[in-house]
């Protein structure tokens, strides 16, 4: 455990936002401190006011650099965005001398916004003092870390196969938007969010595989009836999630696969598969894992609390731009 308590805020006070904030709260080794407001309707107000669970006395504001010149150590950035602009946030925040840590992509920066990028967000961060991490998403460890862990127990590595199948109802409308939920599956695009290549190529890091070609995969998943959950209604023909893939390939032949399904209102009796993950490994012995439980019906608190957990081992490494593995498990 860490021995002091970290003075913590959010950028960004959605869905996942006002997650994280509870579970700064509940961590007992964290303070919260300090939020960000995307809208500028939400400045000036108590946080308690905008997040149920939030203790009172702390003012939301708009101005980043507000928060930024206060003593807060630790910013989670929680809003929406492509990995370009994520990434000038997190400069911002670690050039600051804070340390950032996004619910927003970012596990392989090299693949999401390129080497030069990468390479001049860690200059940044080196330069302020201040230290930046993808903690994962979806709730991260699955199609990352844990094919890596499994994926070490092997000299020879034939495939690494890892699957998320996710129920979307509650996830934040942000989110349902983006992915086109109750839209004609024609109108449906691929989003920058749901960033399976990085952990590919996370995964390929880990374990020393030398990848020649990554691709990706995203289809529309097309319901046969009508789903709704509280506003949103899908009705038959129409759009109600994804299907992607990731397919990661070394002299030609595909090594690394990641696949998701992300499904709104999961019917039993109509969709094929149920929420879980699974990581599989060949190589001269193969291992398998399996991972059902109630949380994967919201995966919201557990993304939160694997950004949350990481802080404090985030906070012992020296300034710089880091993966997801290459964060001790331990807090």
């Amino acid at each position: 455990m860490t021995s002091r308590t970290i003075r913590a805020g959010v950028v960004g006070t959605g869905r996942i936002g006002q997650e994280v904030v509870r579970g700064i709260v509940a961590s007992g080794d964290q303070t919260f401190v300090s939020a960000v407001v995307m809208d500028p309707r939400k400045a000036g107000r108590d946080v308690a006011d905008l997040v149920p669970g939030a203790p009172r006395g702390v003012t939301a504001t708009a101005d980043l650099d507000e928060a930024l010149a206060s003593d807060v150590e630790v910013l989670y950035y929680c809003g929406l965005g492509k990995p370009l602009e994520v990434a000038h946030y997190l400069g911002r925040l670690a050039e600051a001398g804070k340390d950032a840590i996004t619910l927003t992509g970012l596990i392989h920066p090299p693949t999401a916004i390129g080497q030069e990028a990468a390479a001049q967000l860690d200059a940044q961060a080196v330069r302020g003092g201040g230290r930046i991490l993808g903690a994962g998403w979806n709730p991260g460890f699955l199609l990352d870390v844990l094919p890596v862990i499994w994926g070490s127990s092997c000299v020879r590595i034939e495939h690494v196969f890892a699957q998320r199948v996710a129920e979307m109802r509650d996830w934040g409308p942000g989110v349902h938007t983006e992915c086109g939920i109750g839209l004609p599956p024609e109108e449906v695009t691929d989003t920058d969010s749901n960033p399976l290549h990085e952990s590919v190529a996370l995964v390929a890091d880990g374990l020393g595989i030398e990848l020649d070609k990554l691709e990706n995969f995203h289809e529309p998943y097309v319901s046969r009836s009508r789903r709704a959950h509280g506003e949103r209604v899908v009705l038959p023909g129409h759009n109600a999630g994804f299907h992607k893939r990731a397919l990661g390939y070394n002299g030609g032949k595909g090594i690394i696969e990641i696949e998701m399904y992300g499904i709104f209102c999961i019917d039993p009796d109509e969709d094929p598969v149920e929420e879980s993950a699974v990581v599989r490994v060949h190589g001269e012995s193969t291992v398998e894992s399996w991972a059902r439980g109630d949380w994967f019906g919201d995966s919201y608190p557990v993304t939160a609390a694997r950004a949350i957990r990481a802080a404090g081992p985030l906070g012992r490494m020296p300034p710089g731009l880091y993966r997801p593995d290459q964060i001790p498990l331990s807090v």
